[in-house]
């Protein structure tokens, strides 16, 4: 009986080491990307500030300020664009979608929103083990809800 218990507890403490181990890289791959924003950001300050020395010299010269400041105002546009699309790495790492409703931020396996009730097209499905988290679970059809949520984030239902 003992032994029982013992494989059940070596089963789950590999299951946890296992889960650790993705979340570390997760935070890692997280941590490279918010890196290469910052390196977007201080890159668009830069540029910025070339546009204030350029358009600055022209003046002091008496020539056409903004004639050589639009490819750098496209540069900056670039890097704007470069870090929306680092952004939403970001939150494809943390397994996480913006809902269009209402801008709240969701785990990305839910087909509603809990709090506007928008219905989310289904993202592919990766099999994992399911597992009892102790959380309240909806009536209709049994997946976890979210404290203070207004619909049930896998069938849409009204919470009661």
């Amino acid at each position: 009986m003992v032994v029982g218990k013992l494989k059940g507890f070596g089963k789950k403490l590999s299951d946890a080491a296992k889960s650790t181990a993705k979340k570390s890289e997760e935070l890692i791959e997280i941590g490279k990307v918010k890196s290469k924003i910052r390196d977007a950001e201080n890159n668009i300050e830069k540029m910025k500030m070339s546009i204030g020395e350029a358009a600055y010299s022209k003046f002091k010269d008496g020539g056409k300020i903004f004639a050589e400041a639009e490819e750098m105002c496209k540069g900056i546009d670039e890097a704007f664009v470069s870090i929306k699309a680092l952004e939403d790495n970001i939150l494809r790492l943390k397994h996480i979608r913006i809902c269009p409703g209402c801008s709240t931020e969701v785990e990305d396996e839910v087909a509603f929103c809990a709090k506007c009730g928008h219905k989310f097209e289904p993202l592919p499905v990766i099999e994992e083990e399911p597992e009892d988290d102790g959380a309240v679970k909806c009536e209709k059809c049994g997946a976890s809800i979210e404290e203070g949520s207004a619909f049930c984030g896998g069938c849409g239902a009204k919470v009661e």
